[in-house]
């Protein structure tokens, strides 16, 4: 039996992703609509206010970027007293931000790309020198959807690269490029990994375009299917490190680990999503399918683990 019956799903809110929030939001609405709950969505202003329906009985945040994912949300929802989806406020927190998620893997023992972080030059201020060979990759450490985002190939792009970062932080993190495959394993629950999902860009990397645009090109597989044994031993190591992962900086109920994988077999964590896209092109939807979970039973199945 069902413990909740009307459901809000809190979407929108200021950051740079408030658009594909709203995509994300309308599609896990009807989502629970299917699944029979009186799913209400509820747009939070740019300025992060909102206001609960009456008889609210849980909260699925479809929320992406600052305030949505760093805390803030959870923490006004832990403050009205209404159980949600998703991690707690510390657990965002961590996640979010990229420096401090690294920090949290390399404890665990998670396998990690090298990196160092940077401060962003002021206005006319002076670059950086890039504190890594190239190719690397720099990046604000609080972003999502790869905004901000740059893969610096010689000396020549990183002056570009990091006043693209420093638009968005005031700190860059660098890290290695790792070259090879690029992979994503979404964990539900307290720590169920779904199929692999290998990514694969029509051209270039998985930028935000190719993420979200209907004309990118982008294609996406899942190796571990129909995989000789040597591949569906990876998969499976893939996911373990994804679990660890997820648990590493506090994970609960859903997430995303992005990872890199070498030409070696050698995998690298980039991040946990703790809360993954659900448009039509998102990973978290897609893998659960390929697991016979349809949408809507997801959705439903993180709404009841709300706490």
């Amino acid at each position: 039996m069902a413990r909740f019956h009307r459901v809000a799903v809190l979407m929108g809110g200021p950051s740079s992703e408030r658009e594909i929030s709203l995509l994300s939001g309308s599609a896990v609405t009807e989502a629970l609509r299917s699944a029979g709950y009186d799913a209400r969505p509820v747009v939070a202003g740019r300025d992060c206010a909102f206001e609960l329906p009456p008889g609210t009985e849980a909260v699925f945040p479809a929320l992406h970027g600052a305030w949505g994912e760093d805390g803030g949300a959870q923490s006004a929802l832990e403050a009205l007293g209404v159980p949600y989806v998703g991690c707690r406020p510390g657990a965002a927190k961590v996640s979010f931000d990229k420096i401090l998620s690294r920090a949290a893997f390399a404890t665990a023992g998670v396998p990690i790309p090298e990196g160092a972080v940077v401060r962003a030059p002021g206005a006319g201020g002076k670059i950086p020198d890039p504190p890594l060979p190239f190719p690397l990759v720099a990046k604000p450490p609080r972003e999502g959807s790869s905004v901000g985002v740059s893969i610096v190939h010689d000396a020549s792009g990183w002056p570009a690269a990091v006043r693209k970062a420093a638009e968005c932080d005031e700190e860059i993190l660098v890290e290695k490029f790792i070259a090879g495959r690029e992979w994503t394993v979404p964990v539900i629950g307290g720590g169920e990994a779904l199929p692999v999902v290998e990514i694969l860009p029509a051209a270039g990397w998985y930028d935000f375009e190719a993420k979200y645009s209907d004309d990118a090109g982008t294609r996406y597989a899942f190796p571990e299917f129909g995989a000789s044994p040597e591949q569906a031993a990876l998969c499976r190591r893939a996911r373990e490190i994804a679990v660890a992962a997820y648990r590493a900086v506090g994970g609960r109920d859903l997430g995303r680990i992005d990872m890199r994988v070498a030409d070696d077999g050698a995998v690298f964590v980039l991040e946990n999503n703790t809360i993954p896209g659900c448009t039509s092109h998102s990973l978290l939807p897609k893998a659960a399918e390929k697991a016979g979970i349809s949408f809507p039973a997801l959705c439903a199945r993180l709404v009841e683990d709300a706490a």
